[in-house]
């Protein structure tokens, strides 16, 4: 069922070679995780990227004082912290499950060989990468040019379905603003 999920994901990015799918099915593994239990924490090396079945993800940095949203991943979507997965550096986040989290978790060395051998998870990952370099250039931009009403305007827009699942604390925080400002915002719309 879950490989299912992750088939309907690939295949609407691009519909792939059975062979080359059979190959990476065959890699990928379940993992499961309970609510609040750490997938990646700050300081370690990310040694696999999750696919999220059921559940989703908050990424967050620890500061001393405070939490600080980075993202969330839910359902149909990856996780872990790419840069720490390629490069094997600490990663600056921590990503812990929200909910109960069932994932399929697939390895550096894996990935890597699945995308030298088919050119089509090569292919699948370049996309998702595009992908992911896009949201973050439109979020930089979201936050360097908006003001708070704009930034909760555009979640509203955009990921009403987060607006509905996640706790306002960490909506805040990902918008970069206090709880108290989210709710005077929500008050008003």
């Amino acid at each position: 069922m879950n490989l299912a999920k992750l088939k309907k994901m690939v295949y609407s990015i691009l519909p792939m070679d059975e062979e080359a799918w059979q190959a990476g099915a065959a890699l990928f593994k379940e993992k499961k995780l309970r609510s609040r239990e750490y997938f990646l924490r700050q300081g370690e090396i990310c040694r696999y990227v999750g696919f999220i079945c059921e559940g989703y993800t908050r990424l967050f940095y620890d500061l001393e004082t405070e939490e600080v949203t980075k993202d969330f991943n839910l359902e149909n979507a990856f996780c872990g912290s790419y840069a720490s997965f390629i490069s094997e550096s600490p990663s600056h986040f921590n990503v812990v499950a929200m909910e109960p989290l069932t994932l399929l978790v697939i390895t550096k060395p894996n990935l890597m060989a699945l995308a030298d051998r088919y050119m089509d998870w090569q292919k699948i990952l370049r996309i998702a990468m595009e992908q992911n370099f896009i949201s973050k250039e439109n979020r930089e931009a979201l936050f360097l040019t908006a003001n708070p009403e704009a930034r909760y305007a555009d979640l509203l827009q955009h990921k009403m379905d987060w607006v509905k699942r996640i706790p306002l604390k960490y909506l805040a925080s990902y918008l970069g603003m206090s709880a108290e400002t989210l709710s005077r915002i929500r008050a008003r719309k």
